[in-house]
């Protein structure tokens, strides 16, 4: 458990110094409210890979995951 916490806690900092880093650097040239807001892109970005990764675990899982009892039907009756 203090591992995933840990491992929480990286991802916070690692996303701070990012939005520090992009509202220091980064001059936008666009007029969206989005390129406007320190640390969007990086919400953006983060919130696009987490649906990703859940859209893509929903499909493979659909796809690809067989029932527990799925190589036990219509085998040799005798053995």
């Amino acid at each position: 458990m203090q591992d995933k916490k840990r491992i929480y806690l990286i991802l916070i900092f690692i996303m701070a110094v990012m939005v520090v880093v992009e509202i220091l650097f980064a001059h936008p040239h666009f007029d969206m409210i989005w390129n406007k807001t320190p640390g969007a892109d990086i919400i953006i970005g983060f919130v696009g890979a987490w649906f990703l990764i859940l859209i893509s675990k929903k499909l493979i899982t659909f796809l690809f995951q067989r029932k527990e009892d799925y190589y036990d039907d219509g085998g040799d009756e005798n053995a």
